[in-house]
């Protein structure tokens, strides 16, 4: 059996006209167990579905509540805290963010379903058999996408420049009492940066200009991170630039595309040419400043 999508999927993939499908709610026993299949579509798969086994108060949750963290442990609370709560976060930002309205419902949901659970078996990472209600309070909180005063500055650079502008930002941040995650687009991957943003109220991204364009790493993240649809964001470009200055200011348009609210207009985007001055620094601490101010006043 399988869900309808299922059906549909097993039989593209492989052929197979020899699976039922099983509808939301539906029960059915296996002799000794009796089960009830939940849909939960595009959670992240279109055939997803929730099983809840009734004798064993155990809920096959498919993708919920997983992580990509392979150990000797079978179970959750044989592992270090810190690591599933950052583990957790990884995987929901980089694989379920842009099905948050999606799971919101869902959670709504669960109280109607008055399924009593004792174990929580996700199709990849650790079985949960204590701490499930904190991680379904996790996903709500991470579907709600509530900003707060943490600032992500995300950057790339050649020669040094926008990496001090970036810096400098991350100065005013911290001097107007926000909290500035600094991550250089060459030391760190781009589910990096997904992770830093599903906490966060701010994104401003920093750019060289190569070629009339943005730098090829700062465009591969952006392009990710616009399929993730984060919410609820603010933020601008920046970057130091030789010849011309185009990269900053297609960045700038790219956090448009991605409904990020931007803090100014394209003129007002902090543009170098080549190594930045202390105007342009002055310039990004007070971005920085400003950030916070305008996070400060929507909390």
């Amino acid at each position: 059996v399988a869900s309808k999508m299922g059906v549909r999927a097993l039989a593209d993939h492989f052929g197979r006209t020899d699976v039922e499908d099983v509808k939301d709610g539906e029960n059915l026993s296996l002799g000794d167990a009796n089960v009830t299949f939940y849909e939960t579509r595009m959670l992240h798969w279109p055939d997803s579905m929730f099983t809840y086994v009734h004798e064993d108060e155990l809920l096959f949750s498919q993708d919920a509540f997983g992580m990509h963290l392979a150990s000797c442990e079978m179970f959750a609370d044989e592992l270090d805290r810190g690591v599933l709560d950052r583990e957790a976060a990884k995987y929901y930002a980089n694989i379920l963010m842009p099905y948050s309205p999606l799971i919101t419902k869902l959670l709504d949901k669960l109280p109607e379903l008055a399924l009593s659970l004792k174990i929580v078996a996700p199709d990849h990472g650790p079985i949960w058999r204590s701490d499930i209600e904190r991680i379904i309070a996790d996903y709500g909180a991470w579907a709600e996408q509530k900003p707060n005063r943490k600032v992500v500055i995300a950057y790339d650079t050649m020669w040094g420049s926008t990496a001090t502008m970036a810096h400098a930002i991350s100065d005013g941040v911290k001097s107007a009492g926000g909290c500035p995650r600094v991550l250089p687009l060459g030391a760190v991957d781009r589910s990096a940066v997904a992770t830093e943003l599903l906490e966060a109220g701010a994104l401003l991204v920093g750019t060289p200009t190569i070629n009339n364009q943005m730098f090829p790493r700062v465009a591969d993240v952006l392009s990710y991170l616009k399929g993730l649809k984060p919410r609820n964001l603010i933020g601008t470009a920046f970057g130091s630039h030789g010849w011309s200055g185009e990269g900053a200011l297609h960045v700038h348009a790219m956090l448009g595309e991605m409904g990020v609210d931007l803090l100014t207009d394209a003129k007002g985007v902090i543009r170098s040419k080549y190594v930045p001055d202390q105007n342009v620094l002055r310039a990004c601490h007070e971005l920085g400043e400003e950030t916070v101010r305008r996070l400060s006043a929507s909390a």
